[in-house]
């Protein structure tokens, strides 16, 4: 079920969705390719595969009003076939968003609230990234972290990005929803990202455009 769907002023759509519908109730989106995904999901062995296979190509459905086919190149960055419009996925448990820009690149991520972060933050932060996490929030801090360097690797054309020491953010104080910034060293060009970010009852999310 769709929730939200929003346009800003520099052309981005954001959309994100409540995965709690059945297959059938997804494929019902669809009219020319209904069979054709019918068969294909056929193969997958798990449910939750075929649920964001169908979501995805629902919510693009619902946003552009034509079924399109979203194809990932090697790297699995995905496009949509036949159309230059830039796209981003990301899904957590029970919601997947899309970000779409004309021409912009584009990146989303969503993370669920789980206490694993605490258990992997020393891999992905740098310890000036450490300092400036706010511990009464700490959770939250963290997973926005995560979550803007996912959506800066996904706005990346690389390879071997070190998540620690490729990808930096720069303190922020953490609000309900806002704006913060990243950079990367990984490459000569040094990219600063403008990152906007909300915080939900079950997740967290960051997306941001090139």
């Amino acid at each position: 079920m769709l929730f939200s769907k929003e346009q800003f002023e520099d052309g981005s759509i954001l959309a994100l969705w409540k995965m709690d519908e059945d297959e059938e109730t997804l494929l019902s989106y669809f009219d020319i390719r209904q069979d054709e995904y019918r068969q294909y999901i056929s193969k997958f062995p798990f449910k939750k595969r075929r649920q964001e296979f169908l979501t995805s190509r629902a919510m693009l459905k619902v946003i552009t009003g034509a079924e399109s086919e979203i194809c990932h190149n090697e790297d699995g960055k995905p496009s949509i076939e036949g159309n230059s419009m830039k796209i981003s996925i990301s899904h957590t448990s029970g919601y997947l968003a899309i970000l779409l820009h004309s021409n912009a690149i584009v990146g989303i991520d969503i993370e669920q609230k789980r206490d694993k972060i605490f258990r992997v933050k020393n891999r992905f932060l740098s310890e000036d990234e450490l300092a400036h996490t706010n511990k009464q929030n700490e959770m939250d801090h963290l997973l926005l972290q995560w979550s803007a360097k996912e959506s800066m690797f996904k706005m990346m054309n690389q390879r071997d990005i070190d998540f620690q020491t490729d990808l930096h953010i720069e303190p922020f104080e953490l609000q309900d929803s806002g704006i913060f910034y990243g950079y990367e060293t990984k490459t000569d060009q040094k990219i600063r990202f403008e990152l906007y970010y909300r915080i939900y009852e079950e997740f967290v999310m960051v997306w941001g455009r090139l």
